[in-house]
């Protein structure tokens, strides 16, 4: 199965696939937005944002993520490329679309074309699994913010290239790396 790049044709799957995989979600009380995004911001998101999937023999969508760039109309956060939009459908869970769809996204397109030092993440701090399958890829929790009323965001980094981490032209970012732990060494003090 190839890691292919969607396009607004794909609009409408994707948007059913974000609505159906982040249901479990809403159950659990954590409203990410994708879960009621429309048809019309997921075209634009698709436009705007590298987004990837996996589709089975006859094209339908089993897995999806999407890569927010610093320098977009959607930055990241940081100044890193930012994971979001990761979705499987439910008919396809436990059998490691999801972790197969960041690893090859991070290794394929974050680290081979993009050529960046590291990648970010965020989830709910309370989802009751999450942030433990991200630390299982490799990803780092960082910084913990307040941003929605259900829930906590914890961010996570996943490092590809430490020495061009370090010398990355974000003091704000570097400062929180350091402090968090995630980076060490002389530059601690900052």
């Amino acid at each position: 199965m190839k890691l292919e790049k969607l396009t607004t044709k794909d609009a409408l799957q994707l948007t059913n696939l974000l609505h159906i995989a982040y249901e479990s979600d809403e159950k659990l009380g954590i409203h990410f937005a994708a879960a009621t995004i429309s048809q019309e911001e997921v075209k634009k998101h698709l436009l705007l944002t590298p987004t990837f999937g996996y589709k089975d023999q006859t094209g339908n969508l089993i897995s999806t993520i999407s890569v927010r760039l610093p320098w977009s109309e959607n930055p990241s956060p940081y100044f890193l490329p930012h994971i979001g939009w990761v979705a499987t459908n439910p008919v396809y869970k436990h059998q490691g679309y999801a972790k197969k769809i960041i690893v090859t996204t991070v290794t394929k397109f974050i680290k081979n074309v993009l050529k960046s030092p590291a990648a970010t993440l965020g989830t709910a701090i309370e989802h009751p699994w999450l942030k433990e399958l991200y630390m299982s890829l490799g990803f780092v929790p960082f910084e913990e913010v307040r941003k929605h009323s259900d829930h906590k965001t914890v961010y996570l980094v996943k490092i590809l290239d430490r020495s061009n981490l370090e010398n990355i032209n974000d003091q704000e970012l570097k400062t929180i790396l350091y402090k968090a732990g995630v980076l060490k060494g002389e530059n601690n003090a900052i």
